[in-house]
Order: C-alpha cells, then structure tokens, then sequence
C-alpha cells in the first residue's frame, strides 16, 4: 500500500531541508516508512532514491551540485 499523500509530503520536506546535523534522523524515518512498504511499490523506490541523496548529505556533499553525486 502506497504512503499516505500527507506522510510522504512530510517526508519529502525533511529529506531536502537535511544537513550533516539532522541526516541520520531523518534517514532513519524514511528508513521506517520504507519498511512498511512492499518492494515493488513506487514509494519503496522514491525512498531508496531519498536515501540514496541523504547519503550523499551524510559525506559533506550536496545533492545536485555540479561534481557531488547523488
């Protein structure tokens, strides 16, 4: 079952305002959303991309910057 427009909203919200002093937090509750959903659902994908960029905020680099990749 897809998330919820309003939690996905939120979500999405805290992963792009993320900085080295917050990302484990907020990789944490994406983290437990993604969990909550089956492999092959749209969302589960959209989650591992969100955790894929806050790994790149976790290494001092910023998402979509010319040279840091996401």
């Amino acid at each position: 079952m897809p998330l919820e427009r309003a939690q996905k909203s939120e979500l999405r919200d805290k992963v792009s305002l993320a900085n080295k002093s917050n990302v484990d937090e907020v990789a944490a509750m994406v983290m437990e959303a993604r969990s909550t959903l089956a492999e092959d659902d749209k969302d589960y994908e959209r989650l591992s991309g969100w955790l894929s960029d806050l790994e790149v905020i976790k290494g001092g680099k910023v998402v979509g910057r010319f040279g840091d990749t996401a």
